[in-house]
């Protein structure tokens, strides 16, 4: 079925809640027996489904900043629903499957998850907006979506639970060369997303692991994408009216339509008047850097910046000299950092993704100190 053949109208105003359902006419009484059981993330879900079933055909969403700095955006529920189709059609989801909410409805993923499940009229079952979100898991899930540090605390506690899921899409940062190898051993069929608020969800999947694993991001059907002149991904998106959105994603396309990320254009080092990716680098390190590490750098006199391998853990002099010798291995000259730091913890961001500004921020005050005691 086509995305455009949904509309506002024929789909059906009501939710399959954790085996309820819930419409316009029973949302009240639905309200207090769900505020009785304690459930917290249905309680949110109900939240949503007020803005759902009433009149306005609008829904307010605050962005991550994809695109610029966050902001607040009207969408409307139509586009939300054509949205929803297109995952629906992807993964061939249909009435009577499970699928599993463990994101909040606060952000576009927890929404549309919602909206998915009425589109297909699955039975949409929550468990808690945790790191650990399948611990009390008991059915089997035909589709669900987790962030990365959902995925990876559930294979390290209950790889049991996590495989009573089907088909598992992850989203919101990117995914961790450790976390990556781990997934190939996976039942589960892992997809990475690409997408944002303003496309109201994902436009492009990758598969993780099995037959079909790619490092590259392949459009969903109807999807639009190019590069401007500063090598930024822009998307248009069939149902939001041609509208062309600009990001801050730096990407290289394939002749086959498929395209990488291969960072951000505000994330860019620029040291000695070379322009350094910090993603780039940091996938090359993956598989050398056993730690939680991020490439950042502080401000120098001289080259303007200096790269810095930023490591979660302290580590001895000797582990120091093996790390460098193996960065050397698999870093130009070019890409080398000049130095290795260590912080107790690397600043991350609600949605989960680095805080690449707070980092900077925390290393170059942490180096005007040691300027002012030198």
């Amino acid at each position: 079925m086509e995305a455009e053949s949904f509309d506002l109208i024929s789909l059906p105003a009501s939710l399959l809640l954790n085996g309820q359902i819930i419409n316009s006419l029973n949302l009240e009484d639905a309200a207090v027996s769900i505020s009785d059981q304690g459930n917290a993330l249905a309680v949110e879900v109900i939240e949503f489904l007020r803005l759902w079933f009433d009149k306005s055909e609008t829904i307010s969403m605050r962005t991550s900043g994809s695109t610029g700095q966050p902001k607040s955006i009207t969408v409307t529920k139509s586009a939300m629903l054509q949205s929803a189709a297109m995952t629906v059609r992807f993964f061939q989801l249909k009435a009577g499957m499970n699928a599993l909410l463990c994101l909040s409805p606060n952000y576009v993923a927890g929404k549309m998850m919602i909206v998915r499940a009425m589109v297909a009229g699955m039975n949409l079952i929550t468990t808690d907006v945790s790191a650990h979100p399948v611990k009390n898991l008991e059915k089997d899930i035909d589709f669900a979506a987790m962030v990365p540090l959902q995925l990876t605390k559930s294979l390290e506690q209950s790889i049991e639970k996590l495989e009573l899921i089907k088909k598992l899409i992850i989203g919101g940062s990117s995914i961790s060369y450790q976390l990556e190898t781990a997934l190939q051993q996976l039942k589960v069929h892992v997809f990475h997303t690409y997408g944002m608020t303003e496309t109201l969800s994902h436009i492009a999947l990758r598969a993780v692991n099995g037959p079909d694993v790619s490092q590259s991001f392949l459009p969903l059907s109807g999807v639009k994408i190019a590069c401007d002149e500063r090598d930024c991904l822009t998307v248009e998106v069939p149902f939001l009216f041609d509208q062309k959105i600009v990001t801050n994603d730096l990407a290289t396309i394939a002749p086959d339509g498929s395209f990488q990320i291969t960072g951000r254009i505000d994330d860019v080092i620029i040291s000695a008047g070379i322009k350094i990716h910090p993603a780039v680098i940091e996938r090359k390190l993956a598989s050398v850097v056993h730690h939680d590490f991020v490439i950042s750098s502080v401000p120098d006199q001289t080259a303007g910046e200096i790269v810095l391998l930023v490591l979660a853990k302290k580590l001895s002099a000797v582990e120091l000299i093996k790390l460098w010798q193996a960065m050397e291995e698999v870093l130009p000259a070019s890409e080398m950092p000049r130095r290795i730091v260590h912080v107790d913890n690397i600043p991350v961001l609600s949605g989960g993704k680095t805080d690449r500004n707070g980092l900077k921020s925390l290393l170059a005050a942490r180096s005007l100190i040691a300027e002012e005691q030198g």
